[in-house]
Protein backbone atom coordinates (compact mmCIF):
# COMPACT_ATOMS: atom_id res chain seq x y z
CA UNK A 1 0.00 0.00 0.00
CA UNK A 2 1.25 3.17 -0.74
CA UNK A 3 1.92 6.30 1.64
CA UNK A 4 -1.42 8.07 -0.10
CA UNK A 5 -3.25 5.22 0.70
CA UNK A 6 -1.97 4.34 3.86
CA UNK A 7 -2.65 7.80 5.94
CA UNK A 8 -6.14 8.26 5.13
CA UNK A 9 -6.79 4.68 6.52
CA UNK A 10 -4.39 5.47 9.67
CA UNK A 11 -6.44 7.70 10.51
CA UNK A 12 -9.89 6.60 9.97
CA UNK A 13 -9.05 4.18 12.25
CA UNK A 14 -9.27 6.55 15.15
CA UNK A 15 -5.50 8.04 15.25
CA UNK A 16 -7.18 11.40 15.04
CA UNK A 17 -11.01 12.32 14.41
CA UNK A 18 -11.26 13.95 11.09
CA UNK A 19 -14.20 13.72 8.67
CA UNK A 20 -12.60 13.35 5.95
CA UNK A 21 -8.92 13.21 4.67
CA UNK A 22 -7.95 14.16 0.69
CA UNK A 23 -4.19 14.08 -0.62
CA UNK A 24 -2.28 15.65 -3.38
CA UNK A 25 -2.40 12.61 -4.87
CA UNK A 26 -6.07 12.22 -4.61
CA UNK A 27 -6.33 15.83 -5.98
CA UNK A 28 -3.75 15.51 -8.44
CA UNK A 29 -2.44 19.10 -7.25
CA UNK A 30 0.23 20.11 -4.32
CA UNK A 31 0.02 23.67 -2.73
CA UNK A 32 0.27 26.15 -3.43
CA UNK A 33 -1.74 24.82 -6.70
CA UNK A 34 -5.66 26.15 -6.07
CA UNK A 35 -6.64 22.88 -7.77
CA UNK A 36 -6.09 21.05 -4.24
CA UNK A 37 -8.20 23.57 -2.18
CA UNK A 38 -10.79 23.29 -5.48
CA UNK A 39 -10.88 19.40 -4.85
CA UNK A 40 -11.55 19.58 -1.60
CA UNK A 41 -14.41 22.08 -1.48
CA UNK A 42 -15.71 19.75 -4.35
CA UNK A 43 -15.54 16.82 -3.04
CA UNK A 44 -17.02 18.06 0.36
CA UNK A 45 -20.21 19.73 -1.58
CA UNK A 46 -19.66 23.00 -0.03
CA UNK A 47 -18.41 26.83 -0.80
CA UNK A 48 -15.63 28.70 -0.03
CA UNK A 49 -17.72 30.73 2.94
CA UNK A 50 -18.79 27.26 4.56
CA UNK A 51 -14.87 26.91 5.53
CA UNK A 52 -12.53 27.60 8.29
CA UNK A 53 -8.96 26.77 6.97
CA UNK A 54 -6.26 27.05 9.08
CA UNK A 55 -2.42 27.33 8.16
CA UNK A 56 0.75 28.00 9.47
CA UNK A 57 1.81 28.89 6.20
CA UNK A 58 1.09 31.44 4.14
CA UNK A 59 2.55 30.98 1.46
CA UNK A 60 1.69 27.31 0.91
CA UNK A 61 -1.51 27.95 2.05
CA UNK A 62 -3.64 30.86 3.24
CA UNK A 63 -2.54 33.24 0.36
CA UNK A 64 -4.02 30.29 -1.65
CA UNK A 65 -7.15 30.31 0.71
CA UNK A 66 -7.40 34.60 0.34
CA UNK A 67 -7.20 33.85 -3.31
CA UNK A 68 -10.35 31.50 -3.45
CA UNK A 69 -12.20 33.60 -1.88
CA UNK A 70 -12.45 31.73 1.59
CA UNK A 71 -13.79 34.20 4.42
CA UNK A 72 -12.59 32.41 7.63
CA UNK A 73 -8.72 32.07 7.85
CA UNK A 74 -6.99 31.48 10.98
CA UNK A 75 -3.01 31.54 11.41
CA UNK A 76 -1.15 29.29 13.88
CA UNK A 77 2.30 31.68 14.80
CA UNK A 78 3.99 28.91 15.20
CA UNK A 79 7.14 31.35 14.68
CA UNK A 80 8.06 29.45 11.32
CA UNK A 81 6.88 32.14 8.94
CA UNK A 82 6.38 36.07 9.66
CA UNK A 83 2.34 37.07 9.64
CA UNK A 84 1.13 38.63 6.48
CA UNK A 85 -0.15 42.35 5.58
CA UNK A 86 -3.67 42.30 7.67
CA UNK A 87 -5.39 42.63 3.77
CA UNK A 88 -5.32 38.85 3.79
CA UNK A 89 -8.35 38.94 6.17
CA UNK A 90 -7.03 36.42 9.08
CA UNK A 91 -7.13 36.00 12.89
CA UNK A 92 -3.61 34.94 14.09
CA UNK A 93 -3.86 32.57 17.30
CA UNK A 94 -0.72 30.84 18.93
CA UNK A 95 -1.68 27.51 18.82
CA UNK A 96 -4.79 25.43 17.64
CA UNK A 97 -5.80 25.65 21.20
CA UNK A 98 -6.96 28.81 19.98
CA UNK A 99 -9.57 27.15 17.56
CA UNK A 100 -12.81 27.10 19.86
CA UNK A 101 -11.93 30.93 21.00
CA UNK A 102 -12.67 31.40 16.90
CA UNK A 103 -15.64 29.70 16.48
CA UNK A 104 -17.88 30.98 19.72
CA UNK A 105 -16.58 27.48 21.84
Amino acid sequence: MGHSQAVPLRLYSGVAPFHKVFTAQQAQAYKPRLAASEFMLDSLGCAPEDVLHVSSSFRYDLMSAHDMKIKHKAFVARGHEQPADVAFGYHQIPDIGGLPGLVGL
